[in-house]
Formats: C-alpha cells, sequence, structure tokens
C-alpha cells in the first residue's frame, strides 16, 4: 500500500519529501494545478459538455416561457395605444418564442438534463395564445354578423 496521501490538500509540497518518493517514479502534483476544476472519474468530457449543453437549453426553455407572456402584453398594449402594425409585429412574437422554447425544452432532454416545467409552460403559453386569438376571431366574426 502506497504512503502517499490520497487528497490534495494533505500533500505535501516540501522538495525533501518528493526526494523520498522519486525512488517509485511516484510524480508530485504541482501546485498550480491543484486549482483547475477536475471532472469526476466515471465522466468523459464528453458528458460534461453535453450537461452543460442540456442546461443551458433547459434555461433558454424558461427563458421563452417568460418572455412569451411579456410580448403578448406589450404587443396588445401597443395596439391599445394605437401604433397597430408594431404592437401587431411585438404580439406574433409570442407564439414564436413559445415554439422555440418547446424546442429548447426537447434539445436539453436529448443532452440528459429535465426540462419539463420549459415546455409545460411554453405549451400552456401557446394555448392560451391560440385561445385568445381564436376568441378575437369569433367576436370579429360576430361584429361583422350585425350589419
Amino acid at each position: 500500500m502506497s504512503q502517499l496521501p490520497q487528497n490534495n490538500e494533505a500533500f505535501d509540497y516540501n522538495p525533501e519529501y518528493a526526494k523520498l518518493y522519486q525512488e517509485d517514479n511516484n510524480e508530485q502534483p504541482s501546485p498550480d494545478t491543484s486549482d483547475e476544476q477536475l471532472l469526476p472519474a466515471n465522466e468523459s468530457p464528453g458528458e460534461f459538455s453535453d450537461q452543460t449543453a442540456g442546461k443551458r437549453a433547459a434555461n433558454f426553455s424558461l427563458l421563452f416561457a417568460f418572455l412569451s407572456p411579456l410580448s403578448f402584453v406589450l404587443g396588445f398594449w401597443l395596439l391599445v395605444q394605437g401604433l397597430g402594425e408594431s404592437g401587431l409585429q411585438v404580439a406574433l412574437a409570442a407564439p414564436v418564442l413559445n415554439i422555440l422554447g418547446i424546442w429548447q425544452g426537447r434539445v436539453a432532454q436529448r443532452h440528459g438534463t429535465r426540462a419539463l416545467e420549459g415546455r409545460i409552460l411554453n405549451g400552456l403559453g401557446l394555448c392560451i395564445f391560440i385561445g385568445i386569438a381564436a376568441l378575437f376571431m369569433y367576436i370579429a366574426n360576430a361584429l361583422s354578423q350585425i350589419n
């Protein structure tokens, strides 16, 4: 059994200590590399990058879920203020953001990260937008039949 310490904190960087173990061809780690982030032994660098890509996609999914209702409300407010065309463009960005959020949730799931919350919120936002659009069409249709 080796008498070298198992953790980096207990390792003595004294040169005399290193001379004792040079006979066994054991190299002492340099103190400069002790601050670097190390990967667990069971994960390869590819798996680590997949996890970070999955977390990033899950965060984007949640971001799109919260930006979508904001863009819809802002677009509706611009319509009320009299800026019709620009307000309509901003309001129509809401379902596009929801679709992007659902897509990012699926990307996160492919990378092994749980992104169910973002997918559910984006799906609900898309259903609400479709419901409001249908309500406006029914109201416009009813008003056109009054004549």
